[in-house]
């Protein structure tokens, strides 16, 4: 999911340890890996009697969780929440420590750790002041017992043997071969599923990766387009081509618009009700396999029904979330793991 967040201009140089979606070009590879990190009343009581009016008969376990505040709805509403207070704490930190004289250089806030790195430029004597400034609205935000520590800020110079001039270069004859690429393959009704991917540097040389769908058949004529518009910035370009079913495509562009991969693994990864260690998700080939991961013995009585209520607990969410709606027509499969990597039935 995109970050729905926009931070101010000072505070999106700041950087969080928490991690962010994969690259969609990586589903094509292998399942995409993500490490592990309310509803009211009324609106509970309107998705039973929708459920209810719908004819489906309930076993005891899912009549469990549809009475219930579905824990991934709930978790994305706190995460929301957390993430408004964290930007106003970003924000309102920043501007203290300012007026006070001190400018910070670098802010990095690790949730995991509940640790607050402050580095000031020209920190001189101003380390206690801020340590203070930045506890207190730390904790007027909600956040608390985080072990706050300020440091001399430190310029961060990542070692190149490729000049900064050789680097632009490099990413201005990629985008040029991205659109060129682009342009030939439209002209040839070429129909692509992913945007044309252009890699350059001087290790790889020329990489190109064009995506199109299982029914094209002119592959033939798709290299020899690449290799013409190819050779202008390298003799031996390397060529990637792909094909993928149209319709997992489709599907995989529905659900990204929705953020519900990047949900669910969030709330599964993050839960401590579930014993989860791990997410995975896949597009290709059609339809989505969601995988949970879990710490769970085969052999436990438990197992079974634990796995069951996650895969319930996935389901409501689709079948209720809020921007779920485009999705909830659509095939998928949720395989829960045991510590074996075997599905639980």
């Amino acid at each position: 999911m995109s970050n729905r967040w926009k931070y101010p201009e000072k505070v999106q140089q700041m950087k969080f340890k928490e991690e962010h979606q994969s690259q969609v070009f990586h589903h094509l590879q292998s399942s995409t890996p993500q490490q592990k990190r309310t509803i009211g009343r009324l609106w509970m009581a309107a998705a039973v009697v929708v459920l209810l009016l719908g004819g489906l008969l309930f076993t005891p376990a899912m009549e469990h969780v549809v009475a219930k505040i579905p824990y991934i709805s709930q978790f994305i509403e706190q995460e929301e929440d957390r993430m408004e207070r964290m930007e106003t704490f970003f924000s309102e930190a920043t501007q203290t420590v300012e007026k006070e004289g001190y400018q910070i250089g670098n802010m990095q806030v690790s949730r995991d750790d509940k640790e607050v790195i402050v580095e000031l430029i020209e920190m001189e004597d101003g380390k206690q002041k801020v340590q203070t400034i930045v506890e207190e609205h730390l904790e007027k935000n909600g956040f608390h017992d985080y072990e706050v520590s300020v440091q001399p800020f430190e310029e961060r110079v990542q070692q190149s043997d490729v000049t900064e001039e050789e680097m632009e270069q490099y990413y201005k004859n990629t985008k040029e071969l991205e659109e060129k690429l682009t342009t030939r393959l439209k002209e040839e009704n070429f129909e692509l599923m992913f945007p044309v991917q252009v890699q350059m540097n001087p290790t790889r040389g020329v990489y190109i990766n064009v995506i199109v769908p299982k029914t094209e058949t002119r592959l033939s004529l798709l290299e020899e387009i690449m290799l013409e518009e190819g050779h202008e910035y390298n003799k031996e370009p390397e060529l990637d081509i792909r094909q993928v079913e149209k319709k997992a495509r489709e599907q995989e562009i529905r659900w990204e618009e929705t953020g519900a991969i990047h949900d669910i693994a969030q709330a599964m990864m993050e839960s401590e009700q579930y014993p989860v260690t791990g997410f995975a998700s896949s597009f290709h080939p059609y339809p989505l396999q969601i995988k949970i991961k879990t710490s769970l013995d085969r052999s436990d009585g438990s197992s079974k029904e634990i796995a069951e209520e996650i895969r319930e607990e996935i389901d409501l969410f689709i079948q209720t979330g809020e921007k779920t709606a485009s999705i909830r027509e659509d095939e998928y499969e949720v395989y829960v793991l045991s510590k074996d990597k075997k599905n639980i039935q």
